[in-house]
């Protein structure tokens, strides 16, 4: 082989390149929406960190929404990589550590969980998750429709609580203040002759953490499989 020849074999190919800068966007597009916030993350924004013509990014990914979508199925593969099965674990304790993998993820990176957690991105990170997720459910003994069911319900519940704390702390900090002293400063105030069960409960009203409220609804869903399960 001539050395022209062994120098154009070594060469990364065209494919190859166009998956390397994909995945360099990808990586700069997540650190750049969580510096910069929701509205920061633009493609003209994008091209400038990454010293690029927009139109750059334009032969990578059709429009802004597809760079979106590969961005959240980046963050996704870091959960995957953070919750491999391990051999013999309990169905329901996979999914705990799914669950919890999600949560810190979500905290890590709320302005993209904030834009992306209603979405799907049928990437594969989340074609794998998604396998992940349905064998536990079907490992319990449920049916096809019951393991299907709850794989939702497990799914749709996490992500919309991890997405609506994910959203609340994407806004301005005078917001995010003025709606978490509502409690002190408005169910506090009601007269107990009116709302006595706020009154009576408002301590633990304004003490509760949202981690807490999390954790309460996967085990709803987890234990509510569970007896599913037993009648299956």
């Amino acid at each position: 082989m001539t050395k022209e020849l062994a120098e154009a074999s070594a060469r990364p190919s065209r494919r190859e390149l166009k998956s390397t800068r994909r995945e360099a966007a990808v990586v700069t597009a997540l650190d750049l929406a969580e510096r910069e916030g929701v509205s920061g993350l633009t493609m003209r924004r994008l091209g400038d960190e990454m010293a690029v013509d927009p139109t750059t990014l334009y032969r990578l990914f059709r429009d802004k929404d597809e760079l979106l979508l590969a961005v959240y199925d980046h963050v996704l593969s870091q959960n995957l990589a953070a919750v491999q099965p391990v051999d013999g674990e309990v169905w329901s304790d996979t999914l705990r550590r799914v669950a919890d993998q999600v949560w810190r993820s979500a905290a890590r990176y709320p302005a993209v969980t904030a834009l992306t957690f209603a979405r799907t991105t049928g990437g594969p990170a989340e074609r794998r998750m998604v396998e992940l997720i349905l064998t536990a459910f079907a490992r319990a003994g449920l049916s096809r429709a019951e393991a299907v069911l709850y794989y939702r319900a497990f799914i749709d519940a996490a992500l919309s609580v991890c997405g609506q704390s994910a959203v609340f702390s994407t806004l301005d900090p005078e917001v995010r203040a003025k709606d978490a002293a509502a409690w002190s400063r408005i169910y506090a105030q009601l007269p107990g002759e009116d709302y006595p069960t706020v009154r009576e409960h408002i301590e633990d009203l304004t003490a509760i953490a949202d981690r807490a409220v999390y954790d309460a609804v996967v085990e709803a869903v987890l234990a509510a499989a569970e007896r599913a399960a037993a009648t299956s």
